[in-house]
Formats: structure tokens, C-alpha cells, sequence
């Protein structure tokens, strides 16, 4: 059976080197959100040889695996995951899986699993520049939303995140939680500030007439690709659009920005299909016989 914990920050070195290694761009794979969301999901991990292993618990037990990563066979790796499913007694089940992985599994042990498709868990992935310019006919009106933003609110400022304006941030946080259904959100961002640093976190507050309007927080996937771990804005018209178009201005140095998944959450969807993906980054489930 593998010896499964709970993540810790000691852990980022050694599970970013397999990330990068790996060339996964989905969300999920991100240590800032493997630790951040740990508790909530229960997510615990394992390393074993050269391989790096995830898994997810419902009511004190396993109950899915993420596909381990390895710098060796994946056959073997796979297979400990299955024993591992075998010696707890559960279904072996993977999620979580991109395309390119899902093929991979499919090929290893045909005949003996079942891949489907997690449209829910999909990551919207976009090319920076295209957000920064929003140039063309299809990003008409979220130039709109900007410019109805700029006219109303002469008064708006933009500030990096650092531990002077924490608090503005997490005050923008609480405030937007008032409107919205408790998911334990608020405490996972008030940690993720707690450990911002260590975490490799960046981000963004706006500011209106001195006020703290929007954030975002991030944290790099790869030296080409940022995840968009939490944003939130108030209601100030066009506020969500600015700290997007702001945000994929200032961190230059990534390609890719992955805005991570909609949940199957309606309106979210079409928010996030609103700003046109590049990439919608599949997710399956592997169930195995």
C-alpha cells in the first residue's frame, strides 16, 4: 500500500520539478492548489521511487487517484495505484486526466478500462497576449466593459500584491463572499495569503477612489504558463474585465494563463467561453475493471 499524506510547503521543490517535468498545464496538478485545497478535498500524497503519486478521499477513504508522476515506466507506476486501490479495497479510478494521458491509459490497458469524459473539469487555458490586447471583433465587448469602467471610475489604481495590501485583498474576498453561496473558499484564500511567498504566489488589487474593488492570485504552473488561482471583484461595473486585461499585461513572461475549470457551474461557463480559451483542456475519468 502506498504511505499517503498530507502535503505540506516542504513538499513544493520536489512536486514542481515533476509538474514541469511532466508538462501538465491543467490546474489541478498546480502545488498551490494541491496544498491550498487539502483539507477540502482531502487530497493526500506519496513518493515512491521515482514517482509522484496524488490521491483524493470521501468520508476518511480513498476514493479516486490522480495519474501518478514518474521518471520511469508508467505501467509500473500505474499498477501500484491499481494494487493500492486492490489493497483498500475501492474501485481503482483515475481523474483528472488530459487528453494526452487519457490515450496513454487507454493504450496501456485496453480492454480493461473505461475512459470518460469530465467536461465539468475542463480548464480554460488562454494565450496571454490575446487577453492583454483583446484585439478583433469577438473581444468587442470586453473592450466595452473597460472602457464603461474607465469613464465611470476615473479615480482606480492598480497595485501588485505584497503583504501591505494583503488585507485589502482578503477584505475584497470577505465582502464578495456576502453575495455568494459559503464553499469554504474564504479560509483556503485567507491561507494562501498567509503563505503567499512560499507558495511562489503573484497577483493584482485594483483600487477605486482609494477603495479595494477586484484581485487576483496566481502562481506559475511552468516558466510558460500561470494559473489564475482566485479572483474576485466587487460591484463596480466592468471590474472583473479589468483586473483580467491588467493582470495578462504586467506578468509578461508567461505564454499561457490557465483560468482553471467552471465546475458546471452555468454562469461561470459562460464567463470564462465569453474571453474565447485557446485551449479547453480536457479532463477524464479512468475507471479500471
Amino acid at each position: 500500500m502506498l504511505d499517503f499524506r498530507t502535503p505540506t510547503l516542504a513538499d513544493k521543490e520536489i512536486i514542481d520539478s515533476f509538474v514541469r517535468e511532466s508538462g501538465q498545464i491543467g490546474c489541478d496538478v498546480s502545488f498551490a492548489n494541491t496544498f491550498l485545497w487539502r483539507h477540502k478535498y482531502h487530497i493526500k500524497i506519496a513518493f515512491d521511487g521515482d514517482s509522484y503519486y496524488k490521491c483524493y478521499s470521501m468520508n476518511g477513504n480513498v476514493s479516486g487517484y490522480a495519474l501518478p508522476m514518474t521518471r520511469g515506466d508508467l505501467r509500473t507506476a500505474v499498477d501500484k495505484v491499481l494494487a493500492d486501490a486492490k489493497e483498500r479495497g475501492i474501485k481503482p479510478l483515475i481523474g483528472l486526466l488530459n487528453d494526452t494521458n487519457a490515450e496513454r491509459l487507454s493504450h496501456l490497458y485496453a480492454g480493461q478500462v473505461m475512459i470518460e469524459n469530465d467536461r465539468d473539469a475542463a480548464d480554460y487555458i488562454y494565450e496571454r497576449t490575446h487577453l492583454a490586447e483583446l484585439a478583433g471583433k469577438k473581444y468587442h465587448a470586453k473592450r466595452n466593459h473597460i472602457s464603461r469602467f474607465l469613464r465611470t471610475y476615473e479615480d482606480y489604481e492598480i497595485r501588485e500584491l505584497c503583504a501591505d495590501n494583503f488585507s485589502d485583498a482578503m477584505l475584497i474576498a470577505e465582502r464578495w463572499q456576502q453575495g455568494a453561496e459559503d464553499t469554504g473558499e474564504l479560509s483556503i484564500i485567507r491561507e494562501a495569503f498567509e503563505n503567499f511567498d512560499a507558495l511562489g504566489m503573484f497577483g493584482l488589487a485594483l483600487y477605486v477612489e482609494g477603495e479595494p474593488a477586484a484581485m487576483c492570485i496566481a502562481s506559475e504552473l511552468n516558466c510558460c504558463v500561470c494559473d489564475v488561482n482566485f479572483e474576485k471583484a466587487l460591484d463596480f461595473e466592468g471590474a472583473y474585465a479589468v483586473i483580467n486585461n491588467e493582470f495578462t499585461k504586467r506578468f509578461d513572461q508567461y505564454t499561457l494563463v490557465n483560468r482553471e475549470e467552471d465546475m458546471g457551474l452555468e454562469g461561470l461557463r459562460k464567463a470564462k467561453l465569453s474571453y474565447h480559451p485557446d485551449i479547453l483542456y480536457s479532463k477524464s475519468i479512468a475507471r479500471f475493471k
